[in-house]
């Protein structure tokens, strides 16, 4: 699938190596020290699922086969959750955290190319061409997951293809990290129109969509890279813009704008000279937008999220789009659990699923499972806001923006009624 002499190189040093962020690295040395904890890992989700396999035969026997399965499933969920979450996400400031979920729960249990740590044969790279034609024509699902370990070079960490959709579980399944119980399945079908009472500046040339960049920093892996460098530094953070999530909300903007949908693209990099308090830079910016332009419906939020598994490797959550391989798509959505005034929430979240069912029904496992968290993430601010992550630091830019025409095509069906 890849050039075995691609990698990616050598973390770049622009920014300084932050708390929140050096909290979630795992560094080489720990990759090595883990071996055995992760042998034993496989050992004892083995014989846990041994265990489990053995109750449903036993509890089959005894008539009730809707009881069993339902028992089962329960079973497995509360397993998985056990110890094989490796969030990338998790610092003490939520308002600062870098939004994500690693919905590889069942992957690290069920996945034989991971678990067992098989080797296959990478697609031979002279199979592609630049253009992408030829790559379209030939790769699969199968060849997109294939993953050769013996052709990471000593010394660095692999960049694992993984699904994280989870299509599965269903349309109206969320990663809530709230206590609050919403209603997804009557969220999937809440009918997404202005209220009437409120009073909107009407389309025309006005923008009705806002992109921005609380991140604007956050990079990508080299195209086709299958490993990369621990050696300190802070991996895929970037000052030029051509290379981050802001090249990839340009994309998004200018889908938006062919689609009929009017767009402004904000390039600013709210991150750029301080990690900490971007947000509120973020708040401040969005207010000056919305005062500018009233007739903005929805802000969007375009981010990248950073997979790390508990060995250490860095997990590159992807899928096909047209035969070409596209970083997965996560939606993040706020709330008022934290205690901050989130009015909004209900309805971001409506949109959220909405969208996610919209993209998977067109390209298949394109979206993962949306997040619910307490922070509110600037979402209050604007009718409808929505934080994207577009693929993860494992991803290439090409593959984040290939997702990102996909989500603008989508998005264009659900823009005109907000």
């Amino acid at each position: 699938m890849f050039s075995k002499e691609k990698k990616l190189p050598p973390p770049r040093q622009e920014i300084p190596l932050l708390e929140e962020v050096e909290g979630q690295k795992v560094g080489f040395e720990f990759y090595k020290q883990t071996k055995l904890r992760r042998w034993y890992r496989i050992y004892l989700g083995t014989t846990v699922l041994a265990i489990v396999l053995a109750l449903s035969v036993v509890i089959g026997s005894m008539g009730s086969g809707r009881f069993s399965g339902a028992l089962i499933e329960s079973l497995a969920r509360g397993i998985a959750s056990l110890d094989f979450m490796n969030l990338s996400g998790g610092s003490s400031s939520e308002k600062e955290d870098l939004p994500s979920g690693i919905f590889d729960v069942l992957e690290d249990l069920f996945k034989p190319e991971d678990t067992d740590r098989k080797d296959s044969p990478t697609t031979d790279s002279s199979e592609e061409t630049e253009g992408g034609e030829d790559q379209k024509n030939i790769l699969t699902m199968e060849q997109l997951y294939q993953f050769d370990y013996s052709a990471v070079p000593e010394g660095e960490i692999p960049i694992v293809p993984m699904d994280l959709s989870l299509t599965s579980y269903g349309a109206s399944y969320i990663y809530n990290t709230t206590g609050l119980t919403p209603d997804t399945q009557a969220l999937l079908q809440r009918d997404l129109a202005r209220n009437p009472s409120v009073e909107y500046l009407a389309a025309g040339e006005a923008p009705t969509v806002l992109i921005v960049h609380t991140h604007g920093t956050e990079g990508y892996s080299e195209n086709g890279a299958i490993s990369y460098l621990d050696d300190g530094g802070e991996l895929a953070r970037s000052h030029d813009a051509e290379q981050t999530v802001v090249a990839v909300g340009k994309v998004l903007a200018d889908r938006l704008s062919k689609q009929g949908i009017s767009a402004v693209h904000c390039t600013v990099m709210h991150d750029r000279e301080q990690y900490k308090d971007s947000y509120a830079r973020a708040e401040a910016t969005i207010k000056q937008y919305l005062k500018q332009y009233p007739s903005i419906r929805l802000v969007i939020d375009v981010h990248r999220d950073s997979v790390v598994k508990s060995t250490g490797e860095l997990v590159r959550p992807v899928t096909l789009v047209n035969g070409e391989a596209s970083a997965q798509v996560m939606c993040v959505v706020g709330s008022d659990w934290g205690g901050e005034a989130n009015p909004n929430w209900e309805g971001n979240l409506a949109l959220a699923l909405q969208l996610r069912e919209e993209l998977n029904a067109a390209n298949e496992k394109l979206c993962r499972p949306v997040y619910l968290r307490s922070s509110t993430y600037n979402q209050e601010l604007a009718p409808y806001s929505l934080l994207l992550e577009m693929g993860a630091s494992g991803n290439s830019l090409e593959e984040a923006q290939r997702s990102a025409v996909a989500v603008a095509d989508a998005l264009a069906k659900f823009v005109p009624r907000l």
